[in-house]
């Protein structure tokens, strides 16, 4: 019995320590929680109620970088057209300025080759007793002045003096109206009142049909015919410009003036629209 009751007393001290754990629940539960909760009712609100940020998603972020992406791979591809479109005129600009100014030179040349087969064909006669031969002498003069002015010219509407150009050209016919530069002055004339920035047509038309009406056998008939269809489809009068390109074409055949007149008949002129 006595080896039974330190037995006993421990029994005994068990079953009491679990009797007051049994009746004393929230007591040993403050004691042994190291977790503290607070109560709904005790939370106080110090400032305005702010939303929690919600991140986009992934996918819209993706989306929203490559459309920034293509407007700036467009915007480039702008930039390069403009770039491109400003070069093109420019070499366009050049190209015609150097046409213009070929044509000019050739006009040049051809005239001095006609000047000189003139002269060539002229017959020589003998001057007669009783006239000094020194008379020859003021015509060689003035056929060099007209040839000085005609130059002049040229070089005028090389520079784009057009009004300048104008008055020189006027000049030329005016002093020497019978001379050899004559039908290229009235030509000339004619291209440079269409080539203002203010045409005058009515003008350039006046200048043109003077080459064809008292130069016929002129070798600048053809262009001035040419020139003058474009004047009148401009003041137009479709019916004269398409029969004057249609004689171009019958007359000039395989030259480059009457290709030109069928590409303007065709692209330019449409008298049935009128």
């Amino acid at each position: 019995m006595e080896h039974f009751r330190p037995f006993a007393d421990g029994v005994l001290s068990l079953l009491l320590l679990v009797a007051t754990m049994v009746h004393t629940p929230f007591l040993f539960a403050q004691q042994t929680s190291p977790i503290v909760v607070e109560e709904s009712t005790s939370v106080t609100s110090v400032g305005p109620r702010t939303e929690a940020f919600i991140p986009p998603a992934e996918e819209d972020s993706a989306a929203t970088i490559e459309d920034q992406y293509q407007i700036q791979i467009l915007q480039q591809e702008v930039m390069q057209l403009r770039g491109l479109v400003e070069e093109l005129t420019y070499r366009l600009n050049r190209m015609r300025d150097t046409q213009d100014d070929r044509y000019l030179e050739l006009d040049a040349r051809f005239q001095g080759m006609d000047t000189k087969l003139n002269n060539l064909s002229l017959p020589a006669e003998p001057a007669p007793v009783d006239v000094d031969p020194v008379t020859v002498v003021p015509s060689a003069v003035d056929i060099q002045d007209e040839k000085t002015m005609y130059a002049t010219a040229q070089e005028l509407i090389r520079n784009r003096q057009y009004d300048l150009a104008i008055s020189q050209l006027k000049a030329v016919i005016n002093q020497h109206p019978d001379g050899v530069y004559a039908p290229n002055a009235y030509y000339w004339l004619g291209e440079v009142y269409q080539a203002k920035p203010d045409p005058d047509l009515e003008g350039a038309r006046q200048a043109l049909e003077q080459v064809i009406q008292f130069f016929p056998e002129h070798r600048k008939v053809p262009d001035a015919a040419y020139k003058l269809g474009h004047v009148y489809n401009l003041l137009g009068d479709c019916d004269r410009a398409r029969d004057l390109l249609e004689q171009v074409i019958e007359l000039h055949r395989g030259k480059s003036v009457a290709t030109l007149s069928e590409s303007y008949l065709r692209d330019k002129i449409n008298c049935e629209a009128d």
